[in-house]
């Protein structure tokens, strides 16, 4: 819970503010990016499909603590903001935030939905049945080094075993 809640912090520290809904969408594309791109979880939160898209009940959990603990606040108009620069976070999970941001910030909330909505963990799971992204990223998604020998992937910085020392070059 904590990591998901720094990833969070990340998050929203990109923006003036975001409501409920797209943090939602933003850590389960974040989740399904991550798992392309390193055969890895972003955090370990568990999402379901619900009424508009991907539901997570630990990032509404994890949105309620920051909010107790003082770290983000709720705006009237129902956003989340904070006041921080950053979450505590590796090298490698600001990196990808960073990614994901980057891929994400101009697509609208009902964008992300229909993303989401066009991935196989959408399609392989029922309403409110839990997604097992281990089955995922174990039968679906093809390892990066696996992806590299075909010749399918690029090196990506992401992949530096030492990723601390590139990014403080």
């Amino acid at each position: 819970m904590e990591e998901l809640k720094e990833i969070i912090l990340e998050f929203l520290s990109k923006y003036e503010a975001l409501y409920e809904k797209r943090v939602h969408k933003l850590i389960f594309y974040g989740e399904v990016y991550t798992a392309q791109e390193t055969g890895q979880r972003l955090t370990d939160a568990t999402f379901m499909p619900y009424d508009y898209g991907p539901y997570s009940k630990a990032v509404s959990k994890a949105l309620g603590e920051l909010e107790d603990e003082g770290r983000v606040s709720q705006r009237s108009n129902g956003q989340y903001a904070t006041g921080l620069d950053s979450g505590e976070v590796s090298p490698k999970k600001k990196y990808l935030v960073d990614r994901i941001h980057q891929m994400t910030n101009r697509m609208s909330t009902d964008e992300l939905v229909e993303r989401a909505k066009d991935t196989w963990l959408w399609d392989n799971f029922e309403y409110a049945e839990e997604m097992d992204f281990a089955t995922y990223i174990d039968q679906i998604v093809l390892s990066p080094g696996v992806r590299r020998r075909m010749g399918e992937l690029e090196r990506d910085p992401v992949d530096d075993p030492d990723l601390e020392r590139l990014l403080s070059s």
